[in-house]
């Protein structure tokens, strides 16, 4: 399994003025999605009020709802504009404003489009300052990003959710390199079980996934199911300094397409603006790099 990146050539001719608003013909091809597409959106988050405002603006009352359960308005700011920024992405696929869509929750809480549109599929992580959205077509789809802590307890963890296999690489690793395997091990397998849809009912120690820096993201084991394993793809997803980000999506030999996501807060209006940034080849996807 494979995931292709898109080359600097075809960036350059699906986004124009990307420092000035977007024609109907440029956001029409920034958010055409091929059935082998995966798009990555990256989205910094921050505690700016009037961002905050704006976002609301466009949530439905039961994600207004949810807001209020946060304890701290850090936490809360941060989930109101993650959803928003999901209702945004969502809405220029579909060609309807953001505030129209409605939302169905699977059986452990896995969000979906209510009514199904265009076989779009998503998955939304967020994590201390930073979201990501992935979306594609047709095929189920699981993001995961961390923050890197230095007193993050490893082998703790490791011991409730990961398997022998991973526990066992996880310790053969050289103490430099054991918060990266921990991180890559614990993204790989959040993705994969969010895609999955199964939530914790899923045994975090009945799947393998590779952990080693350096090394392909893959699934190396399912239970005795050797089919689920060809079923799905595990791609890092580089983000960031003290960032560590998995994607996990069914099928393979995909294109996936990692691009930054903004709201600028112009005349107090809803305007759009996506702004990609430099990319490098890291480990077959595309790499975000500030301009």
């Amino acid at each position: 399994m494979s995931v292709s990146s898109t080359s600097v050539a075809s960036v350059s001719s699906v986004v124009n003025n990307s420092r000035g608003p977007l024609t109907t013909e440029d956001a029409e091809k920034r958010h055409a999605l091929a059935a082998n597409e995966v798009h990555v959106w990256r989205v910094s988050l921050d505690q700016s009020s009037e961002r905050t405002e704006l976002s609301l603006g466009v949530l439905s009352t039961d994600e207004r709802r949810k807001a209020t359960r946060f304890r701290f308005a850090k936490d809360r700011n941060q989930f109101v504009q993650a959803r928003a920024a999901l209702r945004f992405i969502l809405s220029d696929y579909l060609n309807l404003r953001a505030q129209s869509l409605e939302f169905s929750y699977g059986t452990h809480g896995k969000p979906a489009l209510a009514n199904g549109e265009a076989g779009l599929r998503f998955n939304l992580s967020r994590r201390d300052g930073l979201a990501l959205i992935a979306v594609t077509r047709g095929r189920e789809i699981g993001v995961d990003v961390e923050l890197i802590r230095a007193d993050v307890p490893c082998f703790e963890i490791a011991g409730v959710s990961f398997s022998l296999a991973e526990s066992a690489t996880l310790r053969s690793l050289p103490e430099s390199l054991r918060s990266a395997g921990f991180y890559n091990c614990w993204t790989r397998k959040e993705a994969y079980v969010k895609a999955r849809g199964e939530g914790l009912s899923f045994p975090l120690q009945q799947f393998d996934v590779s952990l080693a820096p350096g090394a392909a993201a893959k699934l190396l084991r399912v239970g005795d199911d050797d089919n689920d394993v060809d079923r799905w793809t595990l791609q890092e997803i580089p983000v960031g300094e003290n960032y560590v980000a998995a994607l996990a999506v069914e099928g393979s030999n995909l294109n996936v397409m990692c691009r930054d996501w903004a709201l600028p807060l112009i005349n107090r209006s809803y305007r759009r603006r996506s702004k990609f940034h430099r990319r490098t080849r890291r480990n077959g996807v595309t790499s975000l790099r500030d301009l």
